[in-house]
């Protein structure tokens, strides 16, 4: 026994002496410490650990001994690196390496490589792969997670906190869709394929105008050189029904191609209960309610570039997706008598069986002409977009004395059919023209849109079919044409100051014809939109930069559509084809600390703001929801995004967006309405082992008061939690997330028009997703920085 424990305890010791705790020092030439970098350690190819330097440029890692590759980066950018040998009882010591040059205007970053938050002069990047809540998810649900932006519960729309909605785009590319076929559409892109979420508030004069509030632009992964490589992922979402997707996709990228395709399928499932209140002088409405809507889809992407010789590209994207779904809705409206609140009446409300479908098709094909080593680049896109959408809305009503007894010639039947459809053509050319200390970019873009809508209206009575008014049905076309023209210059002034401004003109012609009155109009829009940043360099950690920019918000076709439709015999919609383009003046002062600290004060200004708006009648009782130009808006906010490592394994994101917003309204029915709005949040992502295998996430978010168009909406608050493991060689990773893990409450809605006050309450759901996703293929080329990920799209 004593001879087998001999060696045992002599392999113990070897182990423990083997495997020791390495303590080394980053300084730069000058002495001074190499602050909060991140150190790779590879053997060979493989990366053995990846940790960070302190404020003092110390480290340490437990090493066996043996000889190891050192990797330092920050930024994403490979600082040094080189070979060191570790022996018995040895420390790693002091390496010293090269300052850089100060950041420029070009990319001031704020975070080092692979945080989550990175700040550039004219925009927040977010960096999708650190998020760890989005993991098994989609880029809706990325968008939940990026700075500044806010995804509404009820309706998903996208919008920046503080501004309002905004246009996104994938890699460049806009997508004119509706808001609530947008959300459909971003569910079906896998947050794993998504490189960086950018949040552009106000955009540079090469971007279009459109969007008062800036613009949210995805950037989707492109495969790295020399490398074929691919994922099958699956994901299963609970809330209070169940939904799930699946898909793969195939990186090619090898000599002159680069390949990249996706497919995938999937459903969501999305229910809410629901209550509405509503207080006239004689009357209270008391209405409950569910929403259950359902959505199948299925699709698929394609890109290819093949590189003619070192100067010139060329290539395409292929976008294509169709999906349908249900809608069904039931409501009771308890109808009281004031001021006793006796129970008079009540209405039922039944939309079981709407259904709707889409269908989606995107092509780019674009040309890259590099004309020399200095950055000097001409790019030609030119996109197509065939958009189509079908929605039949049915709805029976009807009335009930208290007693339940049906009151005659209450029951009303309606039912909707509307396919609307547009073409949209884009050409655009776009020069990248460095000379000397000068940046130049100029270029134009031609944008041809062709909507249709054909509406017809059905109707029926109690115990009848359902028969079509043909007075009613209507044929809507909708022609937008743009023409841009935009010049951008930057210069750097001496080590501390760089500037660039823009101008964009943009023409716009809309012409709209109304089939069954025969009539048509048509108006022209021309507009300058200047864009200005200034950016101080003070120190080597702390950067100023202002900017400004002038944007514009043109009418959709779905609310230019003149179309009326009847929920019930009181709840209304119509379209108004008379809406004219919003337009707004921004401002923002930004400040940079190191990599820690980005802080933020805009105002910005806008007038003939519109927005679908809800009219009251007092004697009627009849609510009518259209589109108006209601006002004038004026905002004023703080922004504060705080960047954290407490521990080499623990990330911590802190961020804070507080704005006081005055809306004045040119409606009489709608009072002005203003007031001081609060959103908080707290993002933790935590390494559990130093293998690199196991995550957690946790994040907290608190929602004040708010102000938003013409409603006021009540505080509330959300958690979120989630786990990832990877294994078989990080080949296989389990995802699993909660959101609203203590099922807090929804805020409360509330608009007034005419004096009558409606409040709206929604059901706040826990939704569960677990999510599987195998890796596979040959892996990057480690030569290049690990972290430097290759621009998606077109670029």
């Amino acid at each position: 026994m004593r001879k087998l424990l001999i060696p045992i305890i002599c392999c113990i010791a070897v182990n423990i002496s083997a495997q020791q705790d390495r303590k080394g020092k980053l300084t730069y030439s000058d002495q001074t410490p190499v602050a909060f970098v991140d150190i790779i350690i590879q053997d060979g190819d493989k990366i053995i650990d990846e940790i960070s330097t302190d404020e003092n440029g110390d480290y340490s890692i437990d090493l066996p001994e043996g000889n190891y590759i050192i990797r330092i980066e920050e930024y994403g950018n490979l600082l040094h690196s080189q070979t060191i040998i570790v022996d018995n009882n040895s420390e790693i010591g002091i390496i010293s390496i090269a300052k850089p040059e100060n950041v420029t205007l070009k990319e001031a970053v704020v975070t080092s490589q692979k945080k989550l938050i990175e700040k550039k002069v004219d925009r927040l990047v977010f960096n999708v792969d650190q998020a760890e809540g989005a993991k098994g998810g989609n880029a809706l649900d990325a968008l939940r997670l990026a700075p500044r932006i806010k995804v509404d519960e009820n309706s998903e729309t996208v919008s920046i906190i503080g501004k309002g909605n905004v246009t996104v785009m994938i890699d460049d590319r806009l997508m004119q869709m509706s808001s609530t076929q947008l959300a459909n559409y971003l569910k079906t892109i896998r947050a794993e394929d998504i490189e960086k979420i950018e949040i552009i508030t106000n955009p540079p004069a090469k971007y279009d105008a459109t969007g008062n509030s800036g613009i949210v632009n995805i950037v989707l992964k492109n495969g790295k050189k020399d490398s074929l490589n691919g994922s099958l992922s699956s994901t299963y979402s609970q809330q209070k029904n169940a939904g799930y997707n699946v898909s793969g996709n195939i990186n090619y990228r090898k000599g002159k191609w680069t390949l990249n395709s996706n497919i995938y399928n999937g459903y969501n499932n999305w229910f809410q209960r629901a209550k509405n209140d509503i207080t006239y002088e004689d009357e209270f409405w008391s209405t409950t309610g569910y929403n259950k809507n359902g959505n199948k889809y299925v699709g698929g992407r394609i890109g290819a570039d093949y590189e003619i010789n070192d100067k010139l590209i060329t290539g395409f994207n292929l976008d294509l997706g169709q999906g349908d779904g249900t809608y069904d809705n039931e409501g009771t409206s308890n109808i009281f008598k004031l001021p006793e609140r006796t129970f008079s009446r009540y209405i039922s409300t039944d939309r079981r069986g709407s259904n709707w479908d889409w269908t989606y098709l995107g092509l780019n094909y674009h040309i890259i002409k590099k004309f020399d080593t200095e950055g000097k680049k001409l790019t030609f896109d030119f996109d197509y977009s065939n958009n189509v959408e079908g929605d039949i809305a049915k709805s029976i009503s009807n009335e009930f004395n208290s007693d339940g007894t049906e009151i005659a010639d209450k029951y009303v039947g309606y039912l909707t059919d509307v396919q609307q459809k547009s073409n949209r053509f884009n050409l655009s050319l776009d020069m990248e023209h460095p000379m000397n200390d000068w940046k130049m970019n100029y270029g134009t873009r031609f944008r041809f849109a062709k909507d249709e809508s054909d509406n017809l209206r059905y109707s029926k009575e109690l115990d009848t079919d359902f028969t079509e008014d043909k007075d009613l049905a209507n044929h809507y076309q909708y022609n937008e044409n743009i023409i841009a023209l935009y010049y951008s210059i930057e210069r750097k002034f001496g080590e501390k100051w760089t500037t660039k401004a823009g101008l964009r003109y943009e023409h716009a012609g809309v012409k709209g014809f109304i089939e069954k009155d025969n009539l048509t109009y048509s108006n022209k829009f021309d507009g300058l939109y200047p864009t200005a940043y200034v950016m101080y360099q003070a120190s080597e950690n702390n950067t100023f930069t202002l900017n400004y920019s002038r944007r514009v918000q043109r009418p959709f076709i779905w609310y230019l559509n003149p179309m009326k439709t009847d929920i019930n015999e009181f709840t209304k919609t119509e379209g108004n084809p008379n809406l004219t383009p919003a337009n707004s003046s921004n401002f923002e002062l930004e400040y940079a600390y190191k990599d820690l600290i980005v802080s933020s004060i805009y105002y910005k200004s806008e007038k003939d703001i519109f927005d679908q708006i809800e009219i009251k009648d007092p004697e009627t009782k009849v609510a009518i929801t259209k589109p108006l130009n209601f006002g004038r808006n004026y905002s004023i906010g703080f922004s504060e995004n705080l960047n954290l490592k407490p521990y080499k394994w623990w990330k911590l994101n802190a961020s804070a967006d507080v704005y006081y917003r005055k809306v004045i309204s040119k409606i009489p029915e709608v009072k002005n309405l203003d007031g001081l709005t609060g959103e908080f949040r707290l993002t933790n992502n935590l390494e559990l082992n130093k293998k690199k295998t196991l995550f957690a996430n946790y994040t907290f978010a608190y929602y004040t008061k708010s102000y938003e168009a013409l409603t006021t909406i009540g505080d509330f608050m959300r958690h979120s939690a989630g786990f990832r493991a990877m294994i078989f060689d990080k080949k296989l990773q389990l995802s699993v997330n909660v959101y609203n893990l203590l099922e807090n409450r929804n805020g409360t809605y509330r608009n007034i028009s005419n004096g009558i006050i409606t409040d709206n309450f929604y059901n706040a759901y826990r939704n569960f997703r677990v999510g599987l996703t195998y890796n596979f293929g040959k892996q990057f080329n480690m030569e290049k920085s690990k972290s430097n990920q290759e621009q998606g799209g077109k670029g």
